[in-house]
Order: structure tokens, then sequence, then C-alpha cells
């Protein structure tokens, strides 16, 4: 497989790609998040890397958090993001991943909503 960094950062953009995915969110715990903050403003992390590729024990670990907008199923939208990551990292050489977790960790409904549906409080 690519460079685990760069290949997140290519997930990334593929889950940002789908339609229905209005926001990638960073997959790793807060304390990893905040240290690859850290490592991303020292130039020591590519930013662009939400999707975390996780090599450990063996296995390949692939794992996403994504909004979705509401404008189709949230279902529809997760499973092609999984699709769409496993056919990049299937594109890759070397092991394939054992794991490819996709969650939706917001759901950002408001397609068709008006700023009058909001000041009238009917949301």
């Amino acid at each position: 497989m690519a460079d685990d960094q760069e290949l997140s950062r290519r997930l990334t953009d593929v889950a940002r790609g789908t339609d229905g995915v209005s926001h990638v969110f960073p997959a790793q715990s807060i304390v990893r998040v905040a240290a690859d903050e850290v490592a991303a403003q020292l130039e020591l992390r590519q930013p662009g890397t939400m999707v975390d590729v996780h090599r450990g024990g063996g296995a390949v670990r692939i794992a996403a958090e994504v909004a979705v907008d509401g404008a189709r199923p949230a279902t529809e939208t997760v499973r092609e993001v999984g699709e769409r990551i496993r056919s990049v990292v299937d594109a890759e050489p070397g092991p394939r991943p054992d794991t490819i977790t996709v969650v939706v960790r917001l759901v950002d409904d408001t397609v068709g909503l008006t700023a009058d549906d909001v000041a009238a409080g009917t949301v």
C-alpha cells in the first residue's frame, strides 16, 4: 500500500467527494487528533488526512467518520463511501484491509430549509 498518510489523504478526498457527504471528521481519538494537529502544524503530517489507516498486529484497519447532508438516505451514503474506499485500497499493492468502517457522526438534514423556516421556528 501507499504511504499511510498519502493513502489517508486520498481516502479523505474520496469520502468528501461522495454525494451526500457534507463533512469528513477525524476518525481517530481526540488525543490522537490533537497530536496530529500539532504534527501537521510542524509539517510532520500532511493536512487532509481524516480517514484513519491503522496497521498493527498484522492487521490493516481503515475508519472514516462523516456527516451526511440528508439529500439521500444515510445508509446509501455510508455504503457508497465504503465502496469507494474499498475500490481505492483494492487498487493498491500490498495487504488488503481487514476492516473498513464508515460511521455517520452527524446528519445535517437542512436540505430544503430556508432562513424563513429557521426564523419561524418550524425546524
